[in-house]
């Protein structure tokens, strides 16, 4: 496995022969909200006031270098023109099936020691989201119960169905007919088991979600 990073559809050591030397991921910092209480020991924690914990950007940071200097100015310009600025998909060659999504910039550029050394900075979402969408696909019929995992970020699946259909999730009930891109907020499948119970009918369910981890 090479210690390389794609940027959008442009792979650090294929496209631009550049050694990755170091990296920083820095973790996505939770959105805290601490009340204050004049009178009152300790303080009222409303982190998850609105239902579960909301978290603040990520930063990710590499360091090339490139030993062929006669290049360089060459190859750093294309690498600006292509990533400076712009939000794109970022994949790490050891971590190659999740990606980050990005505003990248380079920070800097320069020539010591006939080599020549590049610096990329990312903010990116806090999530990592996995490359390949989950899709479970289920033959239900009334009195069917079963399972769909889901990784930390709670997200919003895509149901299709092939018959008129009603399903319990967390109390709630869905009727859903013959469709191909049935959503709700009221469905959002947590960090975990999400158990799903069908009430009626019978058909083949195919859920679709993009699983997301910190």
């Amino acid at each position: 496995m090479t210690n390389g990073v794609t940027f959008g559809s442009r792979h650090s050591i294929n496209d631009w022969g550049l050694i990755m030397t170091s990296k920083s991921l820095e973790e996505a910092p939770p959105r805290t909200n601490y009340v204050e209480i004049e009178g009152r020991d300790g303080s009222i924690d409303l982190t998850e006031a609105l239902g579960e914990v909301k978290y603040e950007s990520r930063t990710l940071s590499f360091t090339f270098e490139l030993l062929t200097p006669l290049n360089f100015w060459k190859i750093k310009q294309e690498i600006s023109n292509y990533i400076n600025g712009r939000k794109m998909k970022i994949i790490l060659d050891q971590d190659p099936l999740y990606y980050y999504y990005g505003r990248c910039k380079v920070t800097s550029a320069n020539i010591e020691r006939n080599v020549g050394t590049i610096e990329v900075e990312a903010i990116c979402d806090p999530y990592k989201m996995m490359n390949i969408e989950t899709v479970v696909t289920k033959q239900v019929s009334t009195g069917d119960t079963f399972i769909l995992n889901n990784q930390r970020k709670t997200v919003m699946p895509i149901v299709q169905s092939t018959g008129n259909i009603v399903f319990k999730y967390n109390d709630k009930q869905f009727s859903i007919g013959v469709t191909t891109n049935y959503q709700s907020p009221d469905f959002m499948l947590k960090e975990g088991s999400n158990e799903i119970e069908i009430i009626s009918g019978s058909g083949t369910l195919t859920f679709t979600y993009r699983e997301g981890g910190l």
